[in-house]
């Protein structure tokens, strides 16, 4: 929230690279003003009320009824003033912060700017492209070939765009995954393996939910999802809690089961 109040520009910057209109942006701050509005004329019905308590104590330990039922009367309707402008805050806030998770990160400086894929440029290149002494066929050829994946009876059983993976590629794909755990676990990372459910708060905190949520798969009748990659739990790993810098970094690989429609 202090890059919306104090470096808007940037954000608007930021947006004018992406192609993107400047309406959240602008809907954030405005709804922060309110929030902050709210807050500060709550706090100005508490010290209201605070003060007609103690001239309501001294009027009557002074044995001034009067005195006393005339504050009290003032500041008969303010418990429900102070309670509505909770309520009105709670919900500008919430407001809020639902259009701030819609807003982007900023794009690193280097990131080129472009219409599309034709925008972006080229880094390093790694490696050799190599050349064959055959005509190379597709992964398609090659699973019908070896019987390596089984869509069909997968399909029966679960649907279209699942399938059961067999034989050696079940176990090359068991055999990618160790090889690049080993390699970040040799280079100071934790292997974890996360939940494969995660709950409507957690995902809130670590994507757009509202965009992500169609192709996810919801758990009825348990608020619950089924996670699109283990990046998501891992990143909500810690949510809540305080990290001593002299924990940093922490570095984890996470290998799980991601479900996406």
């Amino acid at each position: 929230m202090e890059l919306f109040r104090n470096e808007a520009d940037k954000i608007r910057r930021d947006h004018d690279k992406r192609g993107i209109p400047h309406d959240r942006i602008n809907k954030v701050i405005e709804l922060d003003e309110q929030w902050r509005g709210a807050l500060k004329e709550m706090e100005e019905g508490r010290r209201e009320r605070n003060q007609a308590a103690r001239g309501i104590a001294e009027a009557k330990k002074s044995g001034n009824k009067e005195e006393a039922d005339k504050i009290m009367a003032q500041v008969k309707h303010l418990g429900e003033r102070i309670a509505a402008l909770d309520d009105k805050a709670n919900s500008l806030l919430e407001e809020r912060d639902q259009i701030r998770m819609r807003i982007p990160n900023l794009l690193h400086p280097a990131v080129p700017v472009g219409e599309d894929e034709s925008g972006n440029t080229q880094h390093s290149l790694h490696g050799d492209k190599p050349k064959f002494e055959f005509e190379p066929r597709t992964h398609n050829d090659l699973i019908e070939m070896n019987k390596w994946v089984d869509l069909e009876r997968a399909a029966k059983i679960a649907g279209s765009r699942f399938f059961f993976l067999k034989g050696d590629l079940a176990r090359l794909e068991m055999a990618l995954q160790t090889y690049a755990v080993d390699f970040l676990v040799d280079r100071g990372f934790t292997f974890v393996q996360p939940p494969v459910m995660m709950n409507r708060q957690a995902y809130e905190g670590v994507t757009d939910l509202s965009d992500f949520e169609t192709v996810m798969y919801g758990i009825t009748p348990d608020p619950l999802y089924m996670i699109a990659t283990s990046e998501h739990p891992l990143t909500s790993m810690y949510m809540d809690e305080v990290i001593e810098p002299s924990l940093l970094p922490i570095k984890i690989v996470g290998v799980s089961a991601c479900f996406r429609r």
